[in-house]
């Protein structure tokens, strides 16, 4: 389910709008307090932003604002309601990016921006509970709100009560992190992961990796860099901190365990140690953790409040959560997937079924949007999976292409050739969001539940 973009109060004068957006005003200057992308919110002092995308045209929605009584941003030539208030520019997408930015100059608080392959929601939602924790005001990316909409719109919520913002940036496409990166301008730059995710459209990891550290270039004048360090690529960017559990990582793991459904773990951060008990599944966990802890080193806030704040943050649906299926355990890691993302949650669900005394099971369905490494990359994740798990279950027509799968989801196939989980069992599910691999998870926590 999509994310719902936040309220915002940001308040411009459209003749302001006009000079930021490098657009012309038609009609009347006056103030407008609250920029919106859904014309159903549209309201006498609101400004609608009409955009246009492949399959959709905002601008038919003009009328609905008119009667309402707002003001638009809307892109030269488009048919417009007589008396409509506006301003007209050459592409809304940009002018919006545009308005985000000049909110977020005015900003009197700190800014932090996370991307990379993998990583990057649960290090800011990590990062956030954290501050949280500490007893600092916080504004956070909501959901998956990191791309060119999402991104400036989480902006525009930026208010005085907030002390720092974390905002996560994604992309599909190169040039995307530049343009975003621009736009958030970021004191505290992060990049958790460069690995081979969205490949189609941006092209080799190479490219990848230059895609990801555009971020660290967008950094402010005196800005800190973080990398995770166990990340060969990463390794080779320069004047930035590194996490990780390579030895002359700044914030460093020292280890984890489970304890019952909590991952302890231990970090070092020059001579210091701190531990942090989170309800967080695992090495990818323990690793996130590491680099929301650089991000409060790189702040100046109290660690050890923020550890505890960490450990308040509760799983993410979908992402590694662990669900109790009788005396058996589910993780569900359904949300989305790589091939550097499903080789970590296979090492963490092994460990994990180490500690239950259980076997692993693993369903993996495609990875989609890797190009020509597609087969290579899935011939790799299913190697692993068969050294890994006890058994293992293979969904999708890219999986179907390199070896024995089901090309389509079929629930009750799967579910037969499972079979009965016996206690300690640990079944991990992980495929790309285009998969729903969230149905196995609530048919196979159903079904063991039932038969308890």
């Amino acid at each position: 389910m999509a994310t719902r973009i936040p309220d915002n109060a940001a308040r411009f004068r459209l003749a302001e709008v006009a000079e930021l957006t490098g657009g012309a005003l038609v009609g009347a200057d006056r103030e407008v307090a609250g920029v919106i992308t859904d014309s159903r919110r549209a309201a006498a002092e609101t400004l609608f932003v009409a955009l246009r995308g492949e399959t959709h045209d905002a601008h038919r929605f003009l009328p609905q604002v008119a009667e309402a009584g707002g003001a638009a941003l809307v892109e030269k030539g488009a048919a417009c309601p007589e008396g409509l208030a506006r301003v007209e520019v050459e592409d809304t997408l940009v002018a919006l990016g545009a308005l985000g930015h000049a909110w977020r100059e005015r900003f009197a608080g700190r800014v932090v921006a996370i991307t990379g392959s993998a990583g990057k929601t649960s290090t800011k939602e990590l990062a956030a509970a954290g501050l949280s924790g500490a007893g600092v005001s916080a504004l956070a990316t909501e959901g998956n709100l990191n791309n060119r909409v999402g991104v400036p719109m989480t902006l525009l919520t930026l208010g005085d009560a907030h002390e720092v913002a974390v905002i996560e940036a994604g992309t599909s496409e190169p040039g995307e992190i530049a343009t975003l990166g621009a736009m958030i301008a970021p004191e505290i730059a992060v990049v958790t992961l460069v690995a081979a995710a969205h490949t189609q459209g941006i092209g080799t990891v190479e490219d990848v990796f230059v895609e990801k550290t555009d971020l660290l270039r967008a950094r402010i004048e005196g800005g800190v860099g973080i990398v995770n360090g166990d990340d060969e690529r990463l390794r080779r960017c320069e004047g930035v901190r590194r996490y990780g559990f390579a030895e002359d990582a700044d914030v460093r793991v020292l280890g984890w365990r489970m304890d019952g459904p909590r991952t302890v773990a231990r970090y070092r951060l020059g001579e210091r140690e701190l531990e942090a008990s989170l309800q967080l599944v695992g090495e990818a966990a323990a690793l996130n953790g590491a680099g929301a802890l650089a991000v409060a080193q790189a702040l100046g806030v109290d660690l050890e409040a923020f550890c505890r704040g960490m450990g308040e943050l509760a799983p993410v649906a979908g992402r590694m959560t662990p669900r109790p299926a009788g005396e058996a355990l589910v993780l569900d890691d359904s949300y989305n997937a790589n091939p550097s993302s499903v080789l970590l949650a296979l090492r963490t669900a092994a460990r994990v079924a180490e500690a239950r005394g259980g076997r692993l099971l693993a369903v993996l369905g495609d990875m989609k949007e890797l190009g020509a490494l597609s087969e290579a990359k899935h011939r790799e994740v299913r190697a692993e999976a068969d050294a890994r798990a006890a058994r293992a279950f293979f969904v999708g027509p890219e999986m179907a292409a390199v070896g024995d799968a089901l090309e389509d989801l079929e629930l009750d196939a799967l579910l037969a050739a499972i079979g009965p989980l016996a206690a300690g069992d640990v079944v991990l599910v992980k495929g790309s969001r285009s998969m729903a691999l969230e149905r196995v998870v609530e048919a196979l926590v159903a079904r063991e539940e039932a038969a308890a």
